[in-house]
């Protein structure tokens, strides 16, 4: 047997931070590439306090991962709507809705 000893860095106990700003940055390049050349003047106000809320949310539950208290599932859950509240952001500014 192996006496090498694999070690994730953990915030407190709870999911790897790097595990967590992976997922992340999969979701925030995916997002890049779909506002490659949109014009974002002007944003409906109501999408983009959704955006807002829903990266709260991700934030949180980042947090909750990290002691130990949180939800996978809910983790990707609010990486989805993170994500598709900003690709409803982009599809308004390509059709020009306010």
């Amino acid at each position: 047997m192996s006496d090498h000893v694999v070690h994730e860095v953990r915030f407190t106990g709870g999911a790897p931070l790097t595990s967590l700003s992976e997922d992340f940055r999969r979701v925030v390049e995916r997002i890049q590439s779909e506002l490659n050349g949109v014009a974002l003047h002007p944003m409906d106000l109501e999408h983009l306090a959704t955006a807002d809320a829903a990266e709260r949310a991700v934030d949180d539950l980042a947090l909750e991962l990290q002691r130990d208290v949180g939800n996978r599932n809910a983790w990707q859950g609010a990486l989805v709507d993170y994500e598709s509240a900003w690709l409803e952001i982009i599809r308004n500014a390509r059709d020009g809705k306010n």
